[in-house]
């Protein structure tokens, strides 16, 4: 618990005490990351700017310490890390890092779906199967516009026809001024709110537990949010 406490005490120091910090945020901590952040920060602060930024010089050699020291910090983690062998998942093991380790995920965010999928933790077979079982169960647009009163059946008739040629129902229902861009938007929020998680298919199948399905959701969470400051600095 100590040196998690360091951990978590160091990323304060490089990405602010705003940031939502987890062990899976520590799982997925990137090097690259890391360097950006210290970068960043270091601009800030450094000695040679002490004029502009309205600090004493020693107070920015403080802080320049301090952004050295939680950068060193942050990278013998990622290095441990790395090269702790990759684990399955077992449900009698406690929760963290040691349910997988990242390897060679991309840098970008990640669907849930294809986040499982780039983990190892299914194939991509399982994962064609998953998206056809949610789209199968997502409600149709033109059943949510005439639940609504935004269509009637025959204007539903209409677009169908067209939208097999034109490409996407809701656009088509616009350009044939079936619905505003409104509708659309309203419509497409509903169907997304209305349609099931992609990771009820896995725990349905058996493939993961809810438990397991509750930690690599935080996982996916903690990735993409790296990759959100990745880029943001």
């Amino acid at each position: 618990m100590e040196k998690e406490d360091r951990l978590f005490e160091a990323c304060r120091v490089l990405f602010g005490h705003e940031i939502e910090l987890s062990r899976e945020f520590l799982c997925y901590l990137r090097d690259e990351g890391v360097t950006s952040a210290f970068r960043k920060k270091a601009m800030e602060v450094h000695p040679d700017r002490a004029l502009i930024s309205g600090f004493s010089k020693q107070q920015c050699q403080d802080e320049f310490v301090s952004l050295q020291t939680a950068c060193q910090v942050l990278r013998q983690h990622i290095a441990s890390r790395n090269n702790t062998p990759r684990r399955e998942i077992s449900p009698a093991k406690q929760e963290g890092c040691q349910y997988f380790q990242p390897r060679g995920l991309p840098e970008e965010r990640l669907l849930f779906g294809r986040f499982l999928y780039r983990m190892g933790v299914i194939e991509w077979r399982q994962l064609l199967m998953a998206l056809t079982w949610q789209k199968s169960g997502r409600p149709r647009i033109g059943e949510l516009g005439i639940s609504l009163g935004y269509l009637d059946r025959n204007a539903v008739v209409a677009i169908l026809k067209k939208s097999i040629k034109t490409g996407y129902f809701g656009t088509t229902a616009q350009n044939m001024g079936f619905l505003t861009a409104v509708e659309v938007r309203e419509l497409l929020l509903r169907q997304k709110r209305q349609e099931k998680k992609i990771g009820q298919f896995f725990v349905e199948k058996g493939l993961l537990s809810r438990r397991e399905l509750s930690i690599l959701l935080g996982q996916c969470k903690a990735h993409n949010r790296q990759i959100e400051l990745l880029y943001e600095r």
